[in-house]
């Protein structure tokens, strides 16, 4: 059986093992070293159920197999209505559709907020969250290229955007 729903506190182990997988074995995210699990809880108390920042969690038989955050965009207060998302799916649950039921779960409590838009920086190339946030009905909005490194190899990323339906 498959649940959907805000994480809590006791994700929080398995959330950070998934990342740091994606760390140690991705470009998705140009983070370099692994997290320690007490720098991953101060990160956890920035987000709020109901509010602008959100952590959700997908579990398979009880097995996290990914989660998505909304976060602030930028620190500055005129962009309180803009967030970044970010979606991390265990390795041998991508393709079965976690990420899209997640993401979907993601917006619908963003859309209850006074969110307006959701930028995601994806790491190209990556068809499949390409794919992905097309589906959610984000679009490419710009590019950047060479701004990030990671195993040794200048990395290029796609801005993309989602602007809630009114």
């Amino acid at each position: 059986m498959t649940v959907f729903r805000p994480a809590m506190l006791k994700d929080l182990g398995a959330i950070n093992a998934l990342y740091n997988d994606y760390i140690l074995n991705s470009a998705a995210t140009f983070d370099l070293e692994p997290i320690s699990l007490s720098e991953k809880t101060r990160w956890f108390d920035q987000f709020d159920e109901g509010g602008r920042s959100q952590l959700w969690v997908a579990h398979q038989d009880s097995v996290l197999v990914g989660f998505a955050t909304s976060q602030p965009f930028r620190p500055k207060a005129g962009y309180r209505n803009t967030v970044e998302t970010s979606i991390y799916i265990a390795p041998n649950a991508v393709g079965k559709g976690y990420g899209a039921a997640l993401y979907r779960r993601l917006f619908l409590a963003l859309d209850a907020t006074p969110v307006k838009h959701a930028i995601a920086i994806v790491t190209r190339p990556n068809p499949a969250s390409v794919k992905l946030h097309q589906q959610l009905g984000f679009r490419t909005v710009g590019e950047l290229t060479d701004v990030g490194e990671k195993f040794g190899v200048s990395q290029s990323v796609y801005i993309m955007q989602r602007t809630k339906a009114e």
